[in-house]
């Protein structure tokens, strides 16, 4: 249950993005804003693109404001302040919400992330088993680990934005060619109109 808590550890917490929202209360709020935050860090620390750390920063100071202005509300403002999954989380409210969500639309995602994450766990248990028999001071085996560790992901993500960049143009095509239809068939519905009413 939220509540008005001491501003003092609330200030405290909110360095913490999400847990300022959870210590009033908010844990839906605070946990899509830290879930968010942490996510923005991992991208960016897989990348090794320093020009994407503008968005965790971004977001951390969204989230420090947005933990102190909701202690900063009037007792009926905060009162009415509905506590929801932000960032499209809301399918997190229930079970059946989350299998649709995850037999709908995100389907492939979600398959695609376990796929990724059962490969890169055998593909560490080997790598210790090869380790363990051959020593880790192996010259093709710190160039495996290194690959691994430092590119691999990097090549991935680089082939999941493609990916979604490539689905973001087919489905601005299919729009803007329903669009088309649907322009046509008005048209046409008005010449139909036309000429009935002229050969009226």
């Amino acid at each position: 249950m939220k509540k008005k808590k001491s501003r003092f550890w609330l200030f405290i917490w909110s360095f913490l993005p999400g847990a300022g929202e959870m210590y009033l209360g908010f844990m839906k709020m605070g946990l899509s804003l830290m879930l968010g935050f942490m996510l923005l860090i991992m991208v960016v620390a897989l990348t090794n693109l320093g020009a994407l750390a503008v968005f965790p920063v971004t977001m951390y100071a969204y989230c420090f404001f947005h933990a102190n202005n909701l202690g900063t509300l009037s007792d009926t403002e905060f009162y009415n302040t509905e506590d929801r999954y932000m960032f499209g989380m809301d399918s997190l409210d229930s079970i059946e919400k989350m299998r649709d969500w995850v037999s709908g639309k995100y389907r492939k995602i979600a398959a695609a992330v376990l796929i990724i994450i059962g490969i890169i766990m055998l593909g560490q248990t080997g790598f210790n088993i090869l380790c363990d028999i051959f020593g880790w001071d192996n010259y093709y085996l710190s160039k495996i680990y290194y690959f691994t560790r430092d590119e691999l992901p990097r090549i991935v993500i680089g082939i999941a934005i493609i990916w979604v960049g490539l689905g973001l143009v087919r489905g601005k095509k299919v729009a803007y060619t329903l669009d088309e239809q649907d322009i046509s068939a008005h048209q046409t519905a008005e010449q139909n109109d036309s000429d009935s009413q002229n050969n009226q």
